[in-house]
């Protein structure tokens, strides 16, 4: 068997597992649903006479400017932690979930090399991933367009939509070192420890300003920081931001062809 040949096998297997994936379906569900909503929402909170107070602070950035930009603002930030998260978790179950009930010893019997089944769980991550933010994206613009047709705005977005779905991306291409902590603990619970933990020390670099983080970047460069925050992040530290996809990859590869006792 060929290199091609066993990576298409390989895809189409991971391709079938991902359309049958509970965990898929959800965090789906989640992305292209509760993202565009919840950024639609809350800038009509940040505009409303309810935002009050402690609330009102909070939303204080949306409450001004055009209402669509606003929108996909808000929608790439939300997405630069979600899609990490939601990646995250798929990671957990693509990895994880085989190695932990022992049934990842038969796919090692297959003539498939184990690195290639690795190579394509990543590929199919990757590109599921990508097709949530595009759609979160694509909602959200045209719930956008609605909201303005209706409240008499105009709708110029277009930029917005484009920095949305980089955020995104960048910040779904982060949950692929995940694979390797599946790999390496064998646990779906242990890795999706990590990801909290790594989520919840992100938010404390976030507060700092830390744009030399990988997994704050995306996040500060969305405008979650704040403006000063996100101009001080630059192409450094986006491209070492997503250099960590490839990165985490090429290191899971590299785990599955050295895993024993399975």
């Amino acid at each position: 068997m060929t290199a091609g040949t066993a990576l298409r096998a390989a895809l189409a297997v991971e391709t079938l597992k991902l359309r049958r994936s509970t965990v898929a379906r959800i965090a789906t569900a989640l992305l292209v649903l509760l993202v565009p909503l919840g950024s639609v929402g809350m800038v009509a909170l940040a505009r409303s006479p309810q935002a009050v107070g402690p609330t009102a602070a909070k939303l204080a950035d949306y409450a001004t400017g055009d209402l669509a930009t606003t929108h996909l603002l808000v929608c790439g930030q939300v997405l630069s932690v979600a899609a990490l998260a939601a990646g995250g978790f798929f990671v957990a179950w693509s990895f994880g979930r085989e190695l932990e009930s022992g049934t990842a010893g038969a796919l090692f019997g297959l003539a498939v090399p184990r690195g290639t089944v690795a190579l394509a769980k990543c590929l199919v991550a990757l590109a599921w991933i990508t097709s949530c933010v595009v759609l979160a994206v694509a909602v959200t613009t045209a719930v956008s367009a609605v909201v303005a047709g209706v409240s008499g705005e105009p709708f110029a977005a277009w930029t917005g939509a484009r920095d949305a779905v980089a955020a995104g991306l960048l910040g779904g291409g982060l949950a692929l070192p995940f694979a390797w902590v599946a790999t390496v603990t064998r646990s779906q619970i242990g890795t999706v420890g990590a990801l909290v933990g790594m989520v919840a020390f992100t938010q404390i670099v976030v507060l700092l300003g830390g744009t030399w983080f990988p997994y704050a970047a995306p996040s500060l460069w969305a405008g979650m920081g704040g403006a000063d925050a996100a101009a001080a992040v630059g192409p450094p530290h986006l491209m070492l931001a997503a250099a960590m996809a490839p990165l985490g990859a090429a290191a899971v590869v590299h785990a599955w062809r050295r895993l024993t006792n399975v």
